[in-house]
């Protein structure tokens, strides 16, 4: 029978627009007013249900991913968890060691030093004087901040604090471990080593539960998600499966929404790009995509005028990077014969072989026969493209893998093959290839 660590069961958790009554001080605060009678005027202030029924519970060694747009609950549910406030109903349960990294500066005093906040951290997370020293050093070496050790904390930058504040929660042996957002702050070196830690962490069996926009970074951790939305369970299953659902929503909510992304970008009147849109295999628009994964392009414009000779291409960048992809119908021998009026052209596309992220395309028109570009839009529509979390490189190939056990070949299709390239092991193919 798995070993439950955490049970989060049918919890509801509702506040009062403008008030804030979860701590000791803001319920002393309103105590006082009652008392004097200093009552708020006026209308009551909305009510707002940020957990609705939420249901779900973590196994020992288990790290669960936790997604959703903006304002669906999930600091929430990791500030119930910690104890930080308190649900309306339903009942919270956590059996052993907790460690949260929550909030940038949470649980430090600024006028202590890095060294002394260390120390007053460690005794919130139940660790003894002694625990800590012996741990000193692990943790200002993870963190980095040797230098910086007595100084004030209130002379530190963001990422130096949730550095700290990650080095101290990772380092005091938690049995349920509780990172939000915070990590985005720190360098991209650091998020590795994170990463890293809160996998060695797992498999020595530390329960952790993440919540991250960096969905990428999520299913690198995480085998498990689930996905909140509006305050309720949308989803929950594998991480993979979690952020299929989850973007799925997100491209259904921006397409509805993104009105009209046409300014900018006509160089002669004689073109109006209208929109470029991307398409699934079921026809509907999108802005996210497995890699490797078929799309369609679809590009409207008006034409002020026939151009005979017509050449379309597509670019596509990263947000800070040259061209990664450039299709051209020129270079590739077709050119449009194209009526004044409304035009629309699309682009088949079997497959983007890139890593995770966000990437950015334009759209170019040319007259074929004058050479004049009619149309250069900037780099505003999006597409976003998810990997899975296993890629680290800039493409995510096809590839395969050669066993030599027999002389007997048999293929096996890789686990999730339909993101980061059509992967399989091959036996018997080759003798004497090293296997790592």
């Amino acid at each position: 029978m798995a070993d439950e660590v955490v049970r989060f069961s049918r919890v509801s958790k509702r506040f009062r627009l403008g008030a804030g009554h979860d701590s000791l001080r803001d319920l002393l605060a309103a105590g006082m007013r009652k008392i004097v009678g200093r009552r708020s005027r006026g209308r009551r202030k909305p009510i707002i249900r940020a957990l609705t029924d939420v249901d779900f519970s973590v196994d020992r060694g288990e790290a669960l991913g936790i997604i959703g747009p903006n304002g669906a609950g999930k600091s929430t549910a990791l500030k119930i968890l910690a104890g930080i406030i308190r649900p309306d109903y339903g009942e919270v349960s956590v059996n052993g060691r907790l460690a949260a990294l929550i909030e940038v500066g949470a649980g430090f005093h600024g006028d202590l030093t890095g060294r002394e906040n260390v120390y007053l951290n460690g005794a919130i997370l139940g660790m003894t004087r002694a625990e800590v020293g012996r741990k000193l050093d692990d943790i200002v070496a993870f963190a980095g901040l040797e230098k910086f050790l007595d100084t004030p904390v209130k002379r530190y930058s963001s990422g130096m604090y949730a550095r700290l504040g990650f080095s101290i929660a990772a380092h005091v042996d938690p049995d349920v471990l509780l990172v939000d957002e915070v990590l985005s702050v720190g360098d991209a070196v650091f998020r590795l080593r994170c990463m890293d830690r809160m996998n060695e962490l797992v498999r020595n069996g530390t329960t952790l539960i993440l919540v991250s926009h960096n969905l990428d970074q999520m299913q690198s951790v995480c085998r498990r998600a689930i996905v909140l939305d509006h305050g309720r369970m949308a989803f929950d299953g594998s991480s993979q499966d979690a952020v299929a659902h989850y973007m799925q929503a997100m491209s259904k909510t921006y397409m509805s929404h993104r009105g009209d992304l046409s300014d900018g970008g006509e160089i002669s009147s004689d073109v109006e790009l209208e929109s470029l849109t991307f398409h699934d295999g079921k026809r509907e628009g999108v802005v996210w995509t497995r890699s490797g994964k078929a799309i369609t392009a679809i590009a409207k414009f008006t034409l002020a005028r026939p151009v005979p000779k017509l050449v379309v291409e597509l670019n596509m960048r990263a947000m800070v990077s040259e061209n990664l992809v450039s299709i051209n119908s020129g270079r590739d021998g077709v050119t449009i014969s194209a009526m004044a009026g409304e035009q629309e052209i699309q682009l088949a596309i079997p497959g983007l072989p890139v890593r995770g992220g966000q990437y950015f395309w334009n759209v170019r028109v040319w007259d074929g026969d004058s050479g004049e570009i009619l149309c250069d839009s900037p780099f505003r529509y999006p597409l976003c493209i998810d990997d899975g979390g296993r890629a680290t490189g800039i493409l995510c190939i096809d590839h395969e893998w050669s066993v030599v056990r027999s002389k007997s070949t048999v293929s096996i299709p890789k686990p999730h093959s339909d993101v980061g390239g059509d992967s399989k092991i091959r036996e018997g193919e080759h003798e004497n290839m090293p296997v790592r």
